[in-house]
């Protein structure tokens, strides 16, 4: 039995013990009125649990009633705030980091929401599948596994499907559009997966003040009083597909805002950037998502039209950070900031961005691995969105505009990762989109093929279970015999190859101890690992059969591989 599971089964035999303790409290958790000791619950690592209180003397704006919890277990502490749901109820809620018993007490000026206390203990996480918030290790992703302190390479790759569900214009194909729509969730989850992906994206837009709106024009002013308040609707809508994703070991992309031309940013709002109407949804955003796993926000696109882009988009992520209470990674496309969490990349040249790929790019692997190597502090990814077969739609003139077809989609995934890590963006552009449309859904823009699909998802199941080794690097010198690439990890037990259009391939693995097992994979068929067997040090031939894009993993990977 491995040390992993050895304190694993140890945790359950303290948790099982403690239960009998909490099994009395945990009877007394249904909400009272006037309650001050909210009791013991008992959970599991990664499950949000929620808390409501009644408020009903409370008069001024609900919104702007401030009032935090703070958590403390015996290594930590996290504060968090409440949020308004209506009917004079305010929640506020909680997700273990670490195993143990957490107290917690209620602290405001308002009496009815001051003073409250109870206790959680949190268990080990009930499923493998269901990972923590997302983090980094230098300039890789990385996930939380068993707790804060356990984490994983991950890959990180959105899909968006704006043909169908993530729409930036009025249709009722928009999940985010109306309340009724929220069966579409499921819909979308399970085309995500269908096209390859584990991470679905949602942008949201004015739409925090009113579901379904897209800008300050849905509005009759920019003091319009439906301005005043968040919209709970809309976050009833977007929590659930967070959940929903995050329940099957999945994530989801968030986009805050859009574009500052078409009026979709807060520069629009009557207060404007920082005014009041803003930080009452920073602080609502932050209390009620922030302790919810499974979520990424990037601040939106075109932000070089702000007149104060760097600077604006750093103060709201600071903010956002500040109340959250719990990690999560925010990005702010094209800018290079110390505030944010990830390096974001704008990807079509020219523009007065710190952060930025060649027009329409990246050009090709080469540029992916310089930009990881240049920013080795955190992750990097492309929001720029690659979409299938893009530049073939584009109203002018666009260098190599086949650069997104099949073969380019599939290999820019893969060079992202081979590359060590970058994230990326990928899926359907829309056939309902201003003046950079019509795309129909049957012409060369629409949906992916079905090799297309199969491919990506060949891909998704490569990469799952922490392949990505966080001390993986580049070291194509490996690769001989064919265009190539190879992540080696720090200890030589561990390569990943992937070749281009070959029949066999080369491999040097000097250095490597003992004797590692070897499995080839075809990434444009179906997954099927196919048996190398056992290599050792020094330099191999594999023959792989057929000629295709190929990706070959040698060393001892999953959960009782080495980290």
């Amino acid at each position: 039995m491995n040390c992993r599971r050895l304190r694993q089964c140890a945790m359950l035999v303290v948790v099982i013990g403690l239960n009998l303790s909490f099994a009395d409290a945990a009877e007394s958790t249904t909400d009272k009125d006037g309650e001050m000791d909210l009791g013991a619950r008992t959970v599991q690592m990664w499950e949000t649990v929620d808390y409501r209180l009644s408020n009903p003397t409370w008069s001024g704006n609900p919104f702007d009633l401030v009032a935090t919890v703070i958590f403390v277990h015996a290594q930590e502490t996290r504060t968090t705030e409440m949020f308004y749901v209506g009917d004079d109820t305010w929640k506020f809620r909680f997700v273990g980091t670490r195993t143990g018993i957490w107290n917690f007490t209620t602290v405001s000026s308002d009496a009815d929401l001051d003073g409250h206390t109870g206790s959680l203990l949190v268990g080990p996480r009930r499923n493998t599948a269901i990972k923590g918030f997302l983090t980094h290790v230098g300039n890789k992703y990385a996930i939380m596994e068993e707790d804060i302190d356990h984490v994983e390479g991950y890959v990180y790759d959105a899909f968006m499907n704006q043909q169908d569900y993530e729409q930036q214009h009025e249709h009722p194909s928009r999940i985010l559009g109306d309340p009724s729509r929220a069966g579409l969730i499921e819909d979308y989850w399970n085309n995500t997966r269908d096209n390859g992906f584990n991470i679905y994206f949602f942008a949201v837009f004015y739409s925090w003040f009113r579901m379904g709106a897209l800008s300050i024009d849905d509005f009759s002013s920019g003091a319009d009083p439906g301005l005043d308040q968040p919209d709970p609707a809309l976050f009833d809508a977007l929590e659930h597909a967070i959940k929903y994703a995050h329940e099957r070991g999945g994530r989801t992309h968030i986009w805050a805002w859009g574009d500052n031309g078409r009026r979709q940013t807060p520069n629009n709002l009557g207060d404007g950037f920082r005014g009041r109407r803003h930080r009452r949804l920073i602080r609502y955003m932050a209390a009620r998502l922030g302790p919810l796993p499974g979520w990424a926000v990037n601040f939106g696109f075109d932000t070089v039209e702000m007149p104060n882009a760097e600077a604006d988009c750093a103060w709201w992520a600071d903010q956002m950070n500040e109340t959250m209470g719990w990690p999560h990674i925010l990005t702010s496309r094209g800018w290079n900031h110390e505030s944010f969490g990830a390096h974001s990349y704008a990807g079509f040249g020219g523009n007065p961005y710190d952060l930025e790929t060649t027009d329409k790019g990246p050009a090709d692997y080469d540029e992916i691995r310089q930009d990881m190597e240049t920013h080795t502090d955190k992750p990097s990814i492309y929001e720029e969105r690659h979409t299938y077969n893009r530049w073939q739609c584009w109203p002018q003139s666009v260098h190599n505009p086949d650069r997104l077809d099949e073969t380019g989609s599939c290999r820019l995934i893969w060079w992202e990762a081979m590359a060590g890590g970058m994230g990326g963006f990928f899926g359907h552009f829309s056939e309902r989109f201003n003046q950079y449309g019509p795309f129909d859904p049957d012409g060369p823009c629409g949906y992916h093929p079905d090799s297309l699909k199969r491919a990506f998802r060949t891909y998704r199941e490569f990469w799952k279970d922490g392949r990505l080794k966080l001390s993986m690097s580049p070291d194509n010198s490996r690769v001989r015999g064919a265009t190539g690439y190879c992540l080696a990890a720090a200890d030589k037990k561990h390569f990943i190859f992937f070749v281009e259009d070959a029949d066999s391939v080369t491999v040097d693995l000097s250095g490597m101890p003992g004797r590692q097992p070897a499995m080839a994979v075809d990434t444009k068929a179906e997954y099927r690992e196919t048996d190398m067997g056992g290599l050792t040090a020094g330099t191999h031939t594999i023959n792989l059969g057929v000629p295709s894009d190929w990706v070959i993993a040698v060393g001892l990977f999953g959960q009782q591989g080495a980290r």
